[in-house]
């Protein structure tokens, strides 16, 4: 069982940089309040297509 776990989670680092961009981004919005929101989320969301088409394209081997 603790296999099939570890292999659904087969690339945590490019998930930890997804959600460290997405809790930065509301770290910033706490902070600021001026900040837009909507234009935060569209640059969060086009940044987390990026790493992840980079980070979750991995060999193919398993």
């Amino acid at each position: 069982m603790l296999k099939e776990f570890i292999l659904f989670i087969k690339y945590p680092y490019t998930a930890g940089v997804i959600a460290t961009v997405w809790l930065g981004s509301a770290v910033l919005m706490a902070i600021n309040h001026d900040l837009p929101i909507v234009a935060m989320v569209i640059i969060n969301m086009a940044v987390s297509v990026v790493i992840a088409a980079v980070g979750f394209t991995g060999s193919k081997e398993v």
